[in-house]
């Protein structure tokens, strides 16, 4: 009887421990951080409003100058380490407001698909200001910044990735219908001798609503003329595989960013690889000329990757 009573007590310390060890060991697991969002979405002033998904545990608070009325022009979202500041304002204050900082860099980016200015400085007015980082981006009359006093912080990225509003476009008027592009090839008795894509074929189309949208538009004009028997009859030939397909694209810090099919990489020599990168980056420069695009570099991707990208 002792010996059943005995085994029954044992067998509970070990159910028990069993458990217990098993909380130990569940409560010692590390939990996987929940990340949740709040949404504010600014009032309608016209046509035009913005919105924007921020981290749940930042302080969002909003006021009006008055110079809007009742819309609500200045947004702050902030947590202990960070400040960033939504500012709408009218677009003839852009020369004002860029003379009252001292400008270190400045660089034309996209900001929710439209072209905008990322400016790093510090205020003139105060030698002690510490710097900021802001992103400037027209809306028909009105400028938008978006301004944090902590520059290169990933959360300002996130924020500007989480970013949207409504642009009201310019008149019509103010632009042509048509833009021509230029599309650059080799000569078409290439022979791995001469590697730079010099041959340029002129192509009108109409323009789009927004000059960032150029920059699919003529990657894949390039890829859909790159047919060897067409470009023969106009002494033209190119280095890119016919059944090459654009993936992706950005526009960051006046760098264009492309990122092709793996076709891209497929056959030919270092001298071919050269041709089609040439190709590639002239062709996107060349935008520069007939928009406001102000392309200074170009990064070429395969398959998300920059650094296996037309290598011989």
């Amino acid at each position: 009887m002792m010996n059943k009573k005995l085994l029954i007590a044992l067998l509970l310390l070990l159910i028990l421990g069993g458990c217990f060890f098993n909380r130990n060991r569940q409560a010692g697991k590390p939990a996987e951080p929940q990340i949740t969002y709040k949404t504010y979405a600014s009032q309608k002033l016209g046509d035009f409003s913005w919105s924007v998904k921020y981290l749940a545990n930042w302080t969002a608070a909003e006021q009006s100058t008055g110079k809007f009325k009742e819309f609500k022009d200045q947004v702050t979202f902030s947590n202990n380490a960070e400040l960033i500041t939504v500012t709408l304002l009218n677009g003839w204050e852009q020369k004002a407001l860029s003379e009252s900082y001292t400008i270190e860099s400045q660089s034309q980016t996209q900001l929710n698909g439209n072209l905008g200015d990322r400016i790093l400085g510090a205020l003139k007015a105060d030698q002690a200001a510490d710097r900021v980082e802001f992103i400037l981006a027209e809306s028909g009359n009105y400028l938008l910044a978006i301004k944090t006093n902590h520059p290169g912080s990933q959360d300002f990225t996130d924020f500007l990735d989480n970013f949207s509003f409504v642009k009201i476009a310019a008149p019509a008027a103010s632009q042509s219908k048509k833009v021509v592009l230029k599309l650059y090839f080799a000569a078409n008795k290439f022979n791995n001798t001469d590697c730079e894509a010099t041959t340029v074929k002129a192509v009108a189309i109409d323009r789009p609503d927004e000059d960032l949208a150029l920059i699919p538009y003529v990657m894949k004009l390039l890829l859909q003329l790159s047919v060897p028997e067409d470009l023969s009859r106009e002494n033209l030939a190119s280095g890119i595989p016919i059944n090459t397909r654009l993936y992706s694209y950005g526009y960051e810090d006046n760098k264009a960013i492309v990122n092709f099919s793996t076709e891209l990489n497929s056959g030919g020599g270092s001298c071919l690889m050269s041709l089609r990168r040439s190709q590639i980056e002239k062709t996107l420069t060349a935008l520069s000329e007939v928009s406001a695009l102000r392309i200074k570099s170009v990064e070429i991707q395969v398959e998300g990757r920059s650094d296996t990208a037309l290598q011989p």
